[in-house]
């Protein structure tokens, strides 16, 4: 499989390659054929397809692999990622707990980031070498206060949190991935919190 993505992933650059090399030869036989009042923007235009190409190579040489999870509220979303964290970091509740994005990328190393967000009642900021607990309970804190406060609060935004986590989805699986690609899982908010209107809670 990892063979034939990079197969892929080497013709792209290839023809991207191949592109930028057609567009040169064009303009610099075009630019002498044109007033020099033309050359500011087709030196824009070059350095637009200059930064272009260096962000599809780097995209291609640092592929992302992002799963998402998403569905009704209280269906079970929180405790498939937890489960394909092979941790309870993500926290789970019998009604509504998801509020806003969680995103874990894979990392060796452990660490929290609540994102400053407008109007933010919790605590934000990073933890570095942060236990599976206390990442869930930071996540609790922030998801309960924004639950508690949004309707007073109808311009707040909800939590924004990333987690860097070991987690087994990659430590544990066969899965065959390009050198240098990124994993991330995302835990995004029930539909029922998004405008779900026909899902109707669990008596």
């Amino acid at each position: 499989m990892s063979k034939q993505l990079y197969k892929v992933f080497d013709e792209v650059e290839f023809k991207a390659q191949l592109l930028v090399k057609y567009w040169n030869n064009f303009y610099t036989e075009i630019s002498e054929h044109l007033p020099d009042t033309y050359q500011p923007e087709m030196q824009e235009l070059s350095s637009k397809l200059d930064e272009a190409l260096s962000n599809l190579i780097d995209e291609l040489r640092n592929p992302t692999l992002t799963l998402a999870t998403t569905g009704t509220t209280s269906s079970g979303k929180s405790t498939l990622v937890n489960l394909l964290c092979g941790a309870e970091i993500v926290p789970v509740a019998v009604s509504e707990m998801s509020a806003g994005a969680v995103t874990i990328e894979y990392s060796k190393e452990k660490s929290l980031i609540i994102h400053e967000t407008p109007g933010a009642l919790w605590e934000c900021g990073e933890w570095r070498g942060i236990r599976e607990e206390k990442i869930y309970q930071r996540l609790y804190e922030a998801m309960i206060s924004y639950i508690e406060n949004r309707e007073k609060q109808p311009n707040l935004a909800c939590p924004q949190s990333t987690i860097f986590y070991p987690f087994r989805l990659v430590k544990e699986s066969k899965l065959e991935l390009p050198e240098g690609t990124r994993v991330k899982i995302l835990d995004l908010p029930g539909l029922a919190y998004v405008g779900d209107r026909y899902h109707i809670p669990q008596m």
